[in-house]
Parts: structure tokens; C-alpha cells; sequence
């Protein structure tokens, strides 16, 4: 690999990161965005509808410390893959849940899967640049907060009238796999080793 080619594995990696970031925040309000459709047609009343948006906070908040401790120990890029892959199956599976307590179990999925993507990820783009960078970087990642939100009332308000409420989460959850499985084509960060208790292997402090 020529010196050119080195400083753009950094860069792809943190395109990745922040349009998964973009996803994560877009997912997010899909459920605000259809919950007029979707009441009408589960018949639900405004505190399930409100249940269902505390779930994913709930599964957000009991699991961040853990997955925070996890990414020093751990292989940042495989919890957070696995992280993605969990939300998006929540996002899809969401799209089919057919009664009150599957769809609160799927928004609890979205939640956790997201947890270990906030709390990783930004750790991971800071072990690939260089201090002068950093904070450009993860402003990077970070503009995705606002646009995904935005762009997740938007679209899912735009498919639900077109297609349906499910239809919303099923366009929204694809993507998330597609981009899980791309991780693991991106650089490691540089770090020294240490024993991943727990992970019953040999991994990096701050590598992926």
C-alpha cells in the first residue's frame, strides 16, 4: 500500500461510521414519524404508543455502561457490527410485528444495538486520526445526529403515506445490514494488546 493510499482507509472508515450514525439517529424517530398509521391500525392507545417510544430507551441506557466497558476489552469493530446488525434486525423486525409486546421487544433490540454503536464508535474514529484531526472527525460523525433525525421524520412520514407504516421500517433496516458487514473491510487502530476478559480471546485496547 503506497503512502497516498494509507490516509484514505482512515477516512472510508469514517464515512461508514457516520452513515451508520446517520442511520442510527434515523431510525430513531422512524416510530414518531408513523405512530398516527400505526395506531390506526393496531389500535393502540396513547400510553402503549408511549411505551413503545421509552422502549428503546430503556434498552439504550441499561446496556450503554456495559458495551462502554466491553469496547476497552473487546474488539471495538466487532461490537459495533454486531451492534448494527442487532438494531437493523429490531428496525426490520419492527416493520412485522403484528401485537403490543413483540413490537415493544423489537424497539428494546433497536435500542441495545444502538447502545453499542454510540458508545464505541466515536472511540474508534478517535484511534484512527491523529490529534490534529480528531475533532474535525468525530464533528463529522456527529452532523450525522441532526440530518439522520430529520431525514427519519421525512422519509418514514413519506413511505408511510405512500406504502404503509411498515414499509418504513423495512427500507430503513436493510441498509444497516448492508453497512455492518462492509466494517470489517476497514482499518485497525493501532493500540497495545491486553487479555479480553470475558471475550475468551487476545484482543487490543482501542483496536477494532
Amino acid at each position: 500500500m503506497t503512502a497516498d493510499a494509507r490516509p484514505l482507509r482512515p477516512i472510508a472508515t469514517l464515512i461508514a461510521l457516520t452513515g451508520l450514525n446517520l442511520l442510527d439517529y434515523l431510525d430513531r424517530q422512524l416510530l414518531g414519524a408513523v405512530l398516527t398509521p400505526l395506531k390506526e391500525e393496531m389500535g393502540f392507545s396513547d400510553h402503549q404508543l408511549g411505551t413503545l417510544q421509552t422502549a428503546f430507551m430503556v434498552g439504550y441506557f441499561l446496556t450503554a455502561p456495559i458495551f462502554g466497558y466491553l469496547g476497552d476489552k473487546c474488539s471495538r469493530r466487532t461490537l459495533i457490527a454486531a451492534g448494527v446488525v442487532v438494531w437493523s434486525l429490531g428496525t426490520l423486525l419492527t416493520g412485522h410485528g403484528n401485537a403490543f409486546l413483540s413490537l415493544l421487544i423489537f424497539r428494546v433490540l433497536v435500542g441495545l444495538g444502538e447502545a453499542s454503536f454510540g458508545t464505541i464508535s466515536p472511540g474508534w474514529i478517535a484511534d484512527l486520526f491523529p490529534p490534529a484531526k480528531r475533532n474535525f472527525a468525530i464533528s463529522i460523525f456527529y452532523l450525522a445526529i441532526p440530518v439522520g433525525s430529520a431525514i427519519g421524520y421525512i422519509v418514514g412520514s413519506a413511505i408511510a403515506a405512500h406504502y404503509g407504516w411498515r414499509a418504513a421500517f423495512l427500507w430503513a433496516g436493510y441498509p444497516g445490514l448492508l453497512l455492518a458487514f462492509v466494517l470489517y473491510f476497514f482499518p485497525r487502530a493501532a493500540a497495545r494488546r491486553v487479555g479480553c476478559r470475558g471475550c475468551g480471546s487476545r484482543a487490543a485496547l482501542g483496536r477494532t
